[in-house]
């Protein structure tokens, strides 16, 4: 049943969960063409790239609106390939600001259209819920909470379960981890993730670094390790780490950084919910620009932003955003989830129930699966 399928992913999350549905639509289907927008883990199993996520990877209203024009070419760049090529199924990775755009237009030239990791409308936007149900022919999920919010809306909707749990593979015991990264096994040790974007790196990496300068002073014995995000620049980084020597870069083995650090200083976004199934204590920061920022509180619902906080219904991870982003604010969070053994066995708990809610792991495969249903559909309809 060789077809051919368009997928958007505009970000590393997208291209990290993205990777694992190629591969797993490959393994259904080895023939099947694949093409559109993602990164070097969705190109290394076999997808053709016209745009790579580094191009795509801006957050904020404010961000995105001064590249507006380079966000329309690639739009209409995309439209042309869908009429020229003609997918039986073009698959939408999160991204909403984008991809629901051209969910809408791609359905007009009688295309399916397939949304895996659903919009957060049920934080921004429900009304947009009911909108989507006249251009989205079926839904992947990654909560359960979203199959019943989707489908009061006429949504075709299905809990896949979250497609972290596939990949948290640690490969390194705890004593060689800290020797090939000449770190000591028998000292704290602090997990700075700034997140996959060079915009995260600028505006998060100082509140950081900063929080973990006035620690390391308070507790000279504390370790600061740097998570390496392989879509920022490496060059941005190395300038970094240069006029901070006490900090160690983490370019790869980002599972164990997880697994045997005491705490962590999280940007908003995946990361999150990667360090929550660790299991790692941590605080979680976001900064945008106060234009950006101003506008989206205006639209969110919600009382949090962290998926920890939504899944879990309280705030039982700390937010620090905008200029509560401060080591002023941070400082003191950290330095009880590094040494209050009390309140880090409480968090750890609480971690605990938010990774139970998750599902359990296939969920690359359950969608690849959905995903060749509707390229089936499709080349019956136009028999």
């Amino acid at each position: 049943m060789t077809g051919r399928v368009m997928i958007i992913a505009g970000e590393a999350s997208g291209d990290l969960h993205g990777g694992r549905l190629v591969a797993a639509l490959k393994r259904h289907d080895p023939g099947l063409e694949i093409f559109g927008v993602g990164g070097n883990r969705m190109a290394a199993e076999g997808m053709q790239l016209f745009y790579h996520v580094e191009q795509l990877a801006y957050i904020g209203f404010v961000e995105v609106a001064r590249h507006y024009f380079f966000f329309r070419r690639v739009f209409n760049r995309l439209l042309h390939e869908v009429k020229t090529r003609k997918p039986d199924v073009v698959v939408l990775i999160d991204y909403p600001g984008f991809n629901l755009r051209f969910a809408r237009a791609v359905k007009k030239l009688n295309v399916r259209t397939f949304y895996y990791i659903a919009p957060q409308v049920w934080a921004w936007g429900q009304g947009r819920a009911k909108k989507m149900a006249a251009f989205i022919d079926e839904m992947a999920v990654l909560f359960d909470f979203e199959v019943p919010f989707f489908s009061r809306f006429g949504l075709h909707t299905v809990f896949v379960g979250h497609p972290l749990l596939e990949g948290m593979e640690i490969k390194k015991d705890r004593n060689t981890f800290f020797s090939d990264h000449r770190l000591n096994p028998d000292a704290p040790l602090l997990a700075l993730l700034p997140g996959s974007r060079n915009q995260e790196i600028t505006h998060l990496l100082p509140v950081m670094l900063e929080t973990a300068a006035r620690l390391r002073h308070k507790h000279p014995a504390l370790q600061i390790a740097l998570s390496q995000a392989s879509s920022v620049q490496p060059e941005k980084l190395q300038t970094v780490l240069a006029q901070h020597p006490h900090v160690r870069g983490i370019p790869s083995d980002y599972y164990e950084l997880l697994a045997y650090s005491q705490a962590g200083i999280v940007a908003s976004g995946t990361a999150t919910l990667e360090t929550a199934c660790a299991g790692l204590p941590f605080a979680l920061v976001y900064k945008v620009s106060p234009l950006s920022f101003a506008l989206g509180k205006r639209l969110v619902k919600i009382p949090f932003i962290g998926l920890v906080n939504i899944i879990a219904g309280a705030g039982i991870v700390k937010e620090y955003l905008q200029e509560r982003a401060h080591p002023d604010h941070l400082l003191p969070e950290i330095e009880s989830l590094l040494f209050d053994e009390k309140r880090r066995e409480g968090l750890m708990r609480e971690l605990r129930r938010v990774r139970n809610q998750l599902g359990a792991p296939g969920a690359s495969a359950k969608t690849a699966r959905l995903i060749l249903e509707q390229v089936k559909m499709h080349q019956l309809e136009t028999i």
